[in-house]
């Protein structure tokens, strides 16, 4: 993604959608997230390992290691972001934004479209400040 846009010169918008498989392609890196570790993951990633997985970050980084990943998810088992980004959407609308985080992202690498990017208000999107 660097890569590309360095050649056209203008940001890229990644659009992040509410499902997705561990073997579908990380924005930030171009490899699958099986491939990869805890802490190199975007937050709302890691987030369904810890919580709809039930894996430890430890536990995650063997597995990724081992490359035993797929079999605890399978390569086309479909995980879902609905719950994750409907309480973001809450905590960003009550809440105050984390010290030193990126005001568009509050940390998470995810912000919502106001319709600029996509044309659509609403829209999960990968933060510019991942790809800066």
């Amino acid at each position: 993604m660097g890569a590309l846009a360095l050649v056209i010169d203008e940001p890229i918008v990644v659009e992040v959608p509410e499902r997705f498989r561990f073997s579908d392609e990380n924005p930030l890196t171009l490899e699958p997230y099986a491939l990869g570790r805890f802490g190199d993951l975007p937050p709302y990633i890691e987030d369904v390992i810890v919580e709809q997985v039930g894996l430890s970050p430890t536990r995650w980084n063997a597995l990724v290691a081992s490359g035993d990943v797929y079999s605890v998810v399978g390569a086309d088992q479909w995980f879902s972001l609905a719950e994750w980004l409907r309480c973001e959407v809450v905590r960003r609308t009550t809440g105050t934004c984390p010290k030193d985080a990126c005001g568009n992202c509050w940390g998470t690498l995810l912000e919502f479209d106001d319709g600029s990017y996509t044309g659509t208000v609403g829209a999960a999107v990968l933060c510019i400040c991942a790809v800066d």
